[in-house]
């Protein structure tokens, strides 16, 4: 009963999955002439200056903690040779499991062997550090680096900024940490968390239902069939939070709880190192989904350097200065901001007021180190308010796809 249901739910998302993919458009923008219109440069306000000046934020990742029971161990292997009794033993037990192989975390199935070896053994014992808060900051910075529009600096960068000023920098940064490594290193943000839970699953899905899919609803039936025998076997979740704090006055600014999963297999034990692989990929999994959050947060901006038009003016290419670089793939979104200085008419203080337009530029398969083509998408009118100068900014990206995670 419990598989059906998650059946059901998995297909109620995947008809919507398989319709959702973003096409980039294929272009040639020399196709179109450079009009009189697309030389026309934007006006620049005094108070909206700023906002030009290309101002990369500095991020710097470090270590998250681990609340797991996974960090420091003891891993023994046994080799033995020649004869052995079996004793059988009935029933099932979650735990710690010991073989020839080694010792690791698994389930006794319903008839397992008791070896009594009789012979010469060679134990083998080495200590392991899972390393997991190291590895998540990798992750991370990974994830970053995929975004882009910042600077990173990992814990290695901060270390050497530190030992400049003769410090040391021990454990996890708080927010309290934070601002003062902060200001020595120069950065704004600290990206920072803690993995906080692993768990092992045992999922099983019958041949019956899936049978059953692939006949009654064909292609979804099969994909969604294909999909339920990927996670058979030992699914192994993680959680993971992840903060970013504001280096020059220690507020959280951003909090969020993702979580992965890696499925083992099927195998009835597992060994300490396949258990920590399994928690490394379940974690980068898990960060996918603070993409969205983390887009928003530094978005990508730049502005456009060389527009052209259709000669009936309903089609508008625009070159943006940012590229592959920075991030930018095909089929990405921007918006498109202009700007406009406002006085209070109380304080007659003047201020810039950014105003997004009616106007998407997707990015077309016309992509460069840093500089990239994008379609211009809107009303006729609305797309020829573009002008050169004009600032982009590349909307929140999306996060892991249910269909990704499937597989």
């Amino acid at each position: 009963m419990v598989s059906k249901r998650f059946v059901v739910i998995s297909l109620g998302t995947i008809p919507a999955i398989l319709a959702c993919g973003t096409k980039a458009p294929s272009i040639d923008p020399t196709a179109y002439p450079i009009t009189q219109a697309d030389r026309v440069r934007v006006e620049i306000p005094d108070a909206c200056r700023i906002a030009y000046e290309n101002v990369i934020p500095k991020i710097a990742v470090v270590d998250f903690a681990n609340n797991t029971t996974f960090d420091l161990a003891k891993v023994v292997q046994s080799q033995s040779a020649g004869t052995e009794t079996h004793k059988e033993v009935h029933g099932g037990v979650w735990g710690v499991t010991a073989g020839p192989a080694g010792i690791g975390v698994g389930h006794v199935g319903a008839s397992a062997s008791k070896r009594d070896w009789r012979t010469q053994a060679q134990t083998i014992s080495r200590d392991v550090n899972a390393k997991l808060g190291e590895s998540i900051a990798e992750a991370v910075v990974s994830e970053l680096a995929n975004i882009g529009g910042m600077k990173i600096y990992t814990r290695k960068d901060l270390q050497k900024v530190l030992e400049e000023q003769k410090l040391q920098m021990s454990g996890l940064i708080d927010p309290n940490t934070a601002v003062q490594v902060g200001r020595l290193a120069g950065v704004k943000y600290i990206v920072t968390g803690a993995v906080n839970n692993i768990n092992l699953k045992w999922v099983a899905v019958g041949e019956g239902v899936k049978r059953g899919l692939t006949e009654r609803l064909g292609l979804i039936g099969a994909v969604a069939s294909a999909g339920a025998s990927t996670q058979e076997g030992w699914n192994l979740m993680v959680d993971i939070v992840v903060k970013v704090i504001d280096a020059e006055t220690g507020e959280v600014v951003l909090t969020k709880t993702v979580s992965g999963r890696e499925v083992l297999g099927k195998t009835p034990t597992f060994n300490y190192d396949s258990i920590i692989g399994g928690a490394k990929k379940a974690a980068m999994e898990a960060l996918e989904d603070i993409k969205p959050e983390l887009s928003k947060l530094f978005p990508l901006r730049g502005y456009i350097i060389q527009l052209r038009t259709a000669p009936d003016g309903k089609v508008r290419y625009a070159l943006i200065n940012v590229g592959s670089k920075n991030g930018v793939k095909e089929g990405q979104e921007f918006f498109v901001i202009d700007f406009q200085a406002v006085q209070d008419p109380i304080t007659g203080k003047t201020t810039c007021d950014q105003i997004k337009l009616p106007v998407t530029l997707k990015v077309s398969n016309q992509i460069q180190t840093d500089k990239a083509w994008a379609v211009a998408e809107g009303d006729k009118n609305q797309i020829m308010r573009l002008k050169l100068g004009q600032v982009v900014e590349r909307k929140p990206l999306e996060g892991g796809s249910v269909i990704n995670k499937l597989f």
